[in-house]
């Protein structure tokens, strides 16, 4: 859907308002000459102006929107057909071309692929479940990849925090109860280990939970910019060209058109600053080779290399149950597979633990591998038995290891948790907040033009 055809549902609700207003001025106006009252005339006239600019400003939008939106493209360098050359070009050779995460060939996969993409060209957003769909302008699509980017990163940070968190926590958390049998019966409790992983899970559990906002803030914000680009922007054009013609509403609808251009035009192009600063990184064909030749940190094999997130866990993850021990690359495997199913295949799975296929989307690391479920006194018994087995199994692997906890040394060092987590910081925070201050500016001077509202309650103290 082109720029243009996103007014067509708004004109009729226009059109009707124009002429409900110009039929109130007219008859003022006859009746200023009938009653001979200079003032009512004066007033008449001054409103068939307001009318005719209002209706002037509402169709030189509509007509003239494409032409700043290809100004908009223009600046940054980009175009919204893709193919945009400048810059380090990706493997489309195209500067706005990456190996994106999609599902848009038309095909869902148990897994999602990366696939050479160009942003700004059609072929992103030809599945109409694509986040793409319907975004026609390249500066709305850049701030949307860029904003998806970041939350990946976090979310993968998330991720590996969460598989270190695994076994430290089970271990801090260990218990042993000692009971009395005497004259008086009672019991102690103590935890021998807690104290080896006390501070490195405190910093765990603040990581996940920093990521966790940031991921919360930058989805946030990804939504509305889509929300902008399909449904805000139109509306709020047209509805405020049409209240500026009421004098009553007229200082409110030059507000909301000031608003409208500012949110599609002024707010998303920090965003796309930032896409573009992003791509040149993650092009560079000296990153891409060592991206793809680092098997720790990049066990899944993609061709996405982060700009933020370089944290890993390596070697074997130790569970209960099973094998005893867990590859990290199985995991982010699995992590990969889950994120890429369709939602009737993941109900399907959820409903019978498989899918189609029989495969399943998850191991499942069981204490036991016998049922309880029409199973006989001997046998749930036996499984019992077994699950205690495993237990212990497992307490002793685990207890023969080091009980120093070395990612509190880790944790400080370049590319730890908190290094990562300053750098997400940034990308997520800075931009957008530039963002904000340029687009209350950009309202303020627009505002003045249509005639709206100078001041926004609290909002213009901010600059």
């Amino acid at each position: 859907m082109g720029l243009i055809e996103m007014w067509d549902s708004w004109m009729i609700v226009a059109g009707a308002a124009f002429m409900l207003t110009t039929t109130l001025v007219a008859i003022i106006y006859m009746l200023s000459e009938l009653l001979q009252n200079d003032k009512m005339k004066g007033w008449a006239k001054m409103e068939l102006a307001e009318i005719f600019y209002s209706a002037l400003i509402l169709s030189m939008g509509i007509s003239g929107v494409a032409l700043v939106d290809s100004a908009v493209q223009g600046a940054l360098g980009v175009n919204n057909q893709g193919g945009a050359i400048g810059g380090t070009p990706g493997p489309l050779g195209s500067v706005t071309s990456a190996w994106i995460k999609t599902v848009d060939s038309g095909t869902f996969y148990q897994s999602q692929p990366y696939q050479p993409m160009d942003i700004c060209g059609p072929a992103i957003a030809s599945n109409q479940n694509s986040v793409y769909h319907g975004v026609e302008s390249c500066h709305m699509r850049l701030g949307i990849w860029y904003l998806r980017e970041i939350f990946d990163e976090a979310k993968s940070f998330s991720f590996d925090i969460y598989l270190s968190y695994i076994r430290t926590s089970m271990l801090s958390e260990f218990t042993i109860n000692i009971e009395f049998l005497f004259e008086k019966a009672g019991f102690f409790t103590f935890t021998p280990w807690k104290g080896f992983f006390t501070i490195g899970n405190k910093i765990k559990e603040l990581s996940f939970d920093w990521a966790t906002k940031l991921m919360m803030v930058t989805k946030f914000q990804e939504v509305m910019l889509r929300f902008i680009a399909t449904a805000l922007f139109p509306g709020m054009f047209v509805v405020g060209a049409v209240l500026r013609t009421f004098s009553l509403t007229r200082r409110l609808g030059g507000l909301m058109l000031a608003m409208a251009l500012a949110m599609y035009f002024i707010f998303p192009a920090f965003y796309a600053f930032a896409a573009l600063i992003v791509l040149d990184l993650k092009n560079d064909p000296v990153v891409q080779q060592a991206w793809l030749a680092d098997s720790d940190a990049n066990p899944t094999h993609n061709r996405d290399p982060p700009i933020a997130d370089t944290m890993y866990i390596r070697g074997n993850i130790s569970v209960p149950g099973g094998s005893g021990v867990v590859a990290t690359e199985d995991m982010h495997q699995r992590l990969a597979a889950y994120e890429g199913v369709p939602e009737s295949e993941y109900v399907r799975y959820m409903e019978q633990g498989n899918f189609s296929d029989g495969s399943q989307l998850i191991q499942q690391y069981d204490l036991s591998s016998n049922q309880y479920s029409g199973a006989t006194d001997a046998e749930r018994n036996a499984s019992l038995v077994q699950a205690r087995a495993a237990a212990d199994s497992w307490f002793g692997t685990v207890s023969k290891q080091s009980m120093w906890d070395h990612f509190v040394d880790y944790a400080w060092e370049k590319n730890g948790p908190v290094d990562v987590l300053a750098r997400l910081t940034f990308w997520s925070v800075f931009f957008s907040l530039f963002g904000i201050l340029g687009t209350i500016a950009g309202i303020r001077s627009l505002s003045i033009t249509f005639g709206g509202d100078i001041e926004i309650a609290g909002l213009t103290r901010l600059i």
